[in-house]
């Protein structure tokens, strides 16, 4: 048998020799791999859960917006609202990289239901392009889009609020872009449901009956565009500012959301680092252990010719066996758990109803991807053969002699 086969045979048979104390040492390391790969599978999927829901449903990947318009977004003061220029116009049309594009309008106004009223917002949108620029499958309508004058579509939760279904009137009261008081008196021919309180709050205007209410002779407040791809949101959002427009991208639009998942992120890190810390201590107090009940082992390995630098090895094989296989367990298990709910998803129904206008899908699919995992791996590994280094050490130094006299 060989050095190096010697070495690894008597690395596992030390490790089994003890079983009970192998399996604790190696479960804060089974924990740290599992929790890193879970913890970013969730925040990944919580950040593509935010972008993906505010460019389906609100901005596009790629956002237009008048540069006189809040940058808050919880005004609407429509006499920044601005016509777009032929050129602008030409511009979008000509450029291959974006597939479509729509304008919206947003206000804010009041609807009255009955004898009941309450603030809302809404937007009017232009049927035909909004239609390309928003993915609507997965999207639930109760009812159908307006296919006829002085119709709208409310969302979800509006409907709840004002007892609004199909068939049924409201009236949406407003300022026009000039300032004066309007109102239309609509039929709701549908209750939209897209997964998102951005939409399914607010009321949805057709074009025509928006101009009417709005006086808005053409002006928007948005222009979102539709890309064939995310990366090339910089690029386009670089080409077409200026021309009194200010562009932005899906990324910049959820900055907010996106930051607090940053911080999510490192809140992770420092939790895997503490079970780490744990499990590098558990296998150095498991390695030295091993050395000190081995004394007479290694003193007679030692007389037989093995050189310290093999018995250093023995000790660093068997601490990175014990962190290849906590890590491997624990990565099949963060990785089973975040593909489960990748497919499947985690219902936030609950929590998205209560987060007010914020972009969220309502259900949470786990993102999977191979470099966490990776990571994990290398850093369960990583601390399992530096927790050997000083235990190795130890047991490479005893001396022979004094190893095979040992009691």
């Amino acid at each position: 048998m060989s050095q190096n086969r010697l070495i690894l045979a008597l690395a596992f048979r030390n490790l089994l020799r003890n079983l009970r104390r192998t399996v604790i040492t190696g479960g804060a390391v089974v924990a740290g791999v599992a929790v890193m790969i879970m913890g970013w599978g969730l925040v990944d999927g919580l950040d593509e859960n935010v972008l993906r829901a505010q460019e389906g449903t609100v901005t596009g990947q790629v956002v237009l917006r008048p540069d006189g318009w809040p940058e808050q977004g919880t005004a609407f003061p429509l006499d920044e609202a601005q016509l777009p220029s032929p050129a602008l116009v030409a511009a979008l049309d000509a450029d291959e990289r974006i597939e479509a594009w729509t304008g919206r309008t947003w206000f804010q106004g009041r609807a009255v239901a009955g004898t009941e009223g309450i603030t809302v917002r809404g937007f009017t949108y232009d049927p035909e392009r909004d239609a390309r620029v928003f993915d609507r499958e997965g999207w639930k309508l109760d009812g159908a889009w307006p296919a006829a004058p002085e119709e709208v579509v409310i969302g979800q939760w509006l409907a709840g609020i004002l007892q609004r279904g199909p068939g049924e009137e409201l009236v949406i009261e407003a300022r026009t872009r000039s300032g004066a008081i309007n109102a239309l008196r609509l039929k709701v021919s549908g209750v939209i449901s897209t997964g998102t309180p951005a939409a399914d709050r607010v009321v949805w205007i057709p074009l025509p009956q928006g101009e009417t209410l709005l006086g808005l002779e053409g002006a928007v407040s948005m222009i979102a565009l539709r890309l064939p791809r995310r990366s090339l949101a910089e690029e386009v959002a670089a080409s077409l500012g200026g021309q009194g427009w200010r562009a932005t991208t899906v990324m910049w639009e959820t900055r907010d959301i996106l930051s607090i998942n940053a911080f999510r992120r490192r809140a992770i890190a420092l939790v895997v680092v503490i079970l780490m810390l744990i499990a590098a201590t558990g296998i150095a107090n498991t390695v030295i252990m091993a050395a000190y009940e081995r004394v007479r082992e290694i003193g007679t390995l030692r007389a037989m010719g093995m050189t310290p630098g093999q018995i250093r090895a023995l000790f660093l094989v068997e601490g990175a066996v014990l962190g290849s296989v906590a890590g491997l367990s624990g990565a099949l298990i963060g990785v089973v758990v975040v593909a489960w709910y990748a497919r499947h998803g985690i219902d936030l129904s609950q929590v998205a109803n209560n987060v007010g206008d914020m972009a969220m899908a309502s259900t949470l699919y786990m993102r999977f991807s191979w470099p966490p995992v990776l990571g994990a791996l290398g850093f369960g590994l990583g601390v399992a053969l530096l927790a050997s280094l000083w235990p190795a050490h130890h047991a490479a130094s005893l001396n022979p002699a004094d190893a095979v006299r040992a009691d």
